[in-house]
């Protein structure tokens, strides 16, 4: 279960569940970036946020002018990139290297996100793994980080 490569690029090895769950949960993250588009920053879910960065974190004038100007532009690439990711996974596709950038930027995207709602940060170890109400979502974060991975290790 991993990449493999092809003449024409490269193509992702999932088992049909895995690749449902993946699909399932773009899926989610793409209704949630479509509320997150239309909401104001006060108003959009806080797990959302970490896909819409601040520019400006000692300067709420500058930073609200940033947001107006980029808010939308960034929601419709990571609804692009979900569109992408959710068609390259298509059983037996083949992926350019292009393709592969914008699958990889849909799972890291989904991999925030989830991130965000278990609160775990980039000093966390995997401390959860005997909490019955977190270890699914747990794996499905790690699982998404090997997918990550393992995409990276293609383009190197």
């Amino acid at each position: 279960m991993s990449f493999e490569r092809t003449g024409d690029g490269f193509r992702l090895t999932l088992d049909d569940n895995s690749r449902e769950v993946v699909v399932h949960l773009l899926g989610e993250l793409r209704s949630e970036l479509e509320q997150a588009k239309a909401a104001t920053p006060s108003d959009m879910a806080p797990h959302m946020k970490r896909l819409f960065p601040t520019a400006y974190h000692n300067d709420e004038q500058h930073n609200d002018e940033y947001r107006r100007l980029t808010h939308s532009d960034i929601a419709d690439a990571h609804l692009s990139a979900i569109d992408d990711a959710v068609v390259l996974l298509t059983p037996q596709r083949a992926f350019t290297r292009d393709e592969l950038e914008r699958f990889m930027r849909a799972i890291n995207g989904l991999r925030l996100v989830l991130g965000t709602v278990l609160d775990i940060s980039e000093d966390d170890y995997d401390d959860t793994e005997d909490d019955p109400e977190v270890t699914p979502q747990r794996d499905v974060y790690n699982y998404l980080g090997w997918l990550l991975h393992t995409a990276l290790d293609q383009l190197r």
